[in-house]
């Protein structure tokens, strides 16, 4: 199935719907998260998972259908982690010998691990809503109660 993913309902409804797109009324609806910082996470990815899990809580977007994003999220932090203590470590670059006896200067291959981290770890924040953009997106009522539904919604569109 090609084009453009599906936008939630949930994330609809906090937008205004702006499409004006008919809501799927029969979406699932998981359970709130309410799970504690799976084990086989590294250190670093725990710390990111407690930290993430009281902001996302906060913003009222974690649910327990969310937890394998939100340990991908976590372990791409700790990616990043990695990857700049090597850098850190060893540098960006580094010398070498060619065939010739040539000296050659190269990329440290964490610069590309750092960037490829970096990259994924975007994706996953944009997800959660977790980017200045991605929370331009998204209005929070002042009230807040999570995707109370107008009445004159059903009339008015």
């Amino acid at each position: 199935m090609g084009g453009r993913r599906p936008t939630p309902t949930a994330l609809k409804l906090v937008k205004g719907n702006p499409g004006k797109r008919a809501i799927n009324k029969k979406e699932p609806k998981p359970a709130k998260f309410d799970t504690d910082c799976p084990k086989h996470l590294s250190a670093k990815a725990q710390y990111a998972w407690d930290r993430l899990v009281v902001i996302l809580d906060e913003m009222g977007v974690l649910t327990m259908a969310d937890v394998l994003a939100l340990e991908r999220l976590c372990d791409c932090y700790a990616d990043i982690l990695a990857a700049r203590e090597l850098i850190k470590k060893d540098g960006r670059t580094y010398k070498t010998v060619d065939a010739n006896g040539n000296t050659l200067i190269k990329n440290n291959p964490a610069v590309n691990q750092l960037r490829a981290a970096d990259a994924q770890f975007k994706s996953y924040l944009v997800e959660f809503g977790l980017t200045p953009a991605a929370r331009s997106k998204i209005q929070v009522t002042n009230d807040g109660e999570e995707n109370k539904e107008d009445p004159m919604q059903e009339f008015f569109g």
